[in-house]
């Protein structure tokens, strides 16, 4: 057992933890105030143009760093292969997105679009400039360093939408959307220093690729089903709903992101560790999945009980139409928690391929019903086809993780559903107390009585029953990395 190991591992977790909590806490103020400086039009074009880049930038995804975090020795061939592929790419989406921007904005019905498009057109080409090494502090675990590289990127973002919006309007969204990663570009040469060097050998690049032709075929899916979501808000209902819609999931899907970002970026380099000890990998995969369920599920409840008076004294009456959508996709979050912990799981253990099985059924679930629910229940159509589509495909997930790990959901038979119950007790505390003292006053006391109760709940049922709900939440990254055995990772 390698203590060392053990403590690299948890100190992964803390410092990507402590990242992504300070980066959606800026976003999250950023949001709420340019919510009150700007109008859900002002969103609903920023959405427009992010999709149209997104959406190219998601059908090229070659995974190329992805690759690399898996690669035991990648040399210097494989490096120069990846930058060079990587920005070759962003050029490629660069133009096509300029020349096809009256093209984008015609789909959505909005012309206004169309030099937004253009220069958002920059951000591929930003991102991709920046320093390939940052896949070895993936790799090995450096996640102080690679604080040091989001935190600014969200800071630079948002303090220039913000400065910029009484002035510029949506086009302050536009250059905080840029110089963020502008920031994050410069330093990562500080932080991952490398000397690019343009060369297209693909016979170096073809070890990555084998890897990253699932990654490649997931991200089709996946960009496809929201982009055409988009497209068909922006039509049937109008830009301005589209802005309600790319608010609320801004909101509703932080806890979602959290466990994405937290849980994948770590998990995944841990499981490729474990994947060759079965019984490990499964212990790793229950401890890591309890902690995180502990910890979001409580969250989501709350979100859900406090939607009214989150938009009434935080967003402002503007906003009004995202209360029960907001509602809606914190729902589909809960749901989708699970999938969310199995991603990494499949990637570690070199199964990436069934991501895409689970990525096509829910993507087509999801195309397949917008048009429909959109039709009878107006914006809210797209947070049902959301929880539909999502809840199908965490039974195909459940199926794969029985079949890869011994005893999968054995030892989550009590925590889990114990968690669901006082996380559910915990958001209709937080709805009563915000119900029986209207106002600001309430609104505030609900979260914080309700979320401090529901800690205190956990707590109780973990030392009543031990479940091991604080030693997963405390010591899970850790605790799980001892099991690895003898090994080490760069302390860097």
């Amino acid at each position: 057992m390698s203590s060392y190991l053990a403590r690299r591992t948890g100190s992964a977790m803390f410092w990507k933890a402590f990242q992504l909590g300070s980066s959606k806490v800026i976003f999250l103020v950023r949001t709420l105030i340019l919510a009150r400086l700007l109008a859900p039009d002002d969103f609903g074009l920023l959405a427009i143009s992010l999709v149209s880049v997104g959406f190219l930038v998601s059908i090229t995804n070659l995974g190329m760093v992805p690759a690399l975090v898996q690669h035991p020795d990648p040399d210097e061939q494989q490096y120069d292969a990846a930058w060079s592929v990587g920005v070759s790419r962003a050029a490629f989406i660069a133009v096509v997105v300029f020349l096809t921007a009256p093209l984008v904005a015609a789909l959505f019905a909005e012309p206004r679009a169309t030099n937004l498009i253009r220069v958002m057109a920059l951000r591929p080409l930003i991102s991709a400039a920046a320093s390939i090494r940052v896949a070895d502090l993936t790799r090995d675990l450096s996640f102080r360093k690679l604080t040091s590289l989001d935190l600014p990127d969200a800071l630079v973002n948002t303090i220039v939408s913000i400065a910029l919006a009484p002035l510029l309007g949506v086009w302050a969204l536009v250059a905080g959307t840029l110089a963020g990663p502008l920031a994050y570009l410069l330093i990562s040469y500080v932080l991952a220093p490398y000397r690019p060097r343009f060369t297209l050998d693909m016979s170096a690049a073809q070890p990555l690729l084998r890897f990253g032709r699932w990654i490649f075929l997931m991200s089709i899916i996946s960009v496809s089903g929201s982009s055409i979501l988009q497209v068909v808000i922006s039509r049937r209902l109008g830009v301005a709903e589209l802005g309600l819609y790319y608010l609320a999931t801004k909101l509703a899907f932080i806890p979602a992101e959290v466990s994405s970002e937290v849980v994948g970026t770590v998990a995944f380099p841990l499981y490729a560790r474990l994947q060759g000890d079965k019984h490990q990998l499964a212990r790793a995969f229950r401890a890591i999945f309890s902690s995180v369920s502990a910890l979001l599920f409580p969250i989501c409840a709350l979100l859900i009980a406090l939607a009214p008076g989150l938009v009434e004294f935080v967003l402002g009456p503007r906003w009004a139409g995202t209360v029960q959508l907001i509602q809606l996709l914190a729902l589909a979050n809960v749901v989708g928690l699970f999938g969310d912990a199995v991603s990494p799981l499949l990637k570690g253990a070199g199964q990436p391929y069934k991501l895409v099985v689970i990525e096509l059924l829910q993507s087509s679930l999801l195309i397949g019903l917008i048009w429909t629910l959109t039709g009878f229940f107006g914006v809210l159509g797209a947070a049902l086809a959301w929880i539909v589509a999502v809840g199908s495909a965490q039974i195909v997930s459940a199926f794969y993780v029985r079949g890869l790990l011994p005893r999968s959901f054995s030892e989550l038979v009590g925590p889990v559903p114990a968690i669901v119950v006082v996380a559910a007790a915990g958001g209709l505390l937080a709805w009563a107390i915000a119900n029986a003292l209207p106002g600001l006053t309430g609104f505030v006391a609900a979260g914080l009585v309700a979320s401090l109760l529901t800690a205190a709940a956990l707590f109780v049922l973990d030392r009543t029953f031990t479940f091991g709900l604080a030693r997963d939440l405390l010591l899970a990254f850790p605790a799980v990395a001892g099991l690895v055995g003898q090994g080490g990772v760069d302390s860097s």
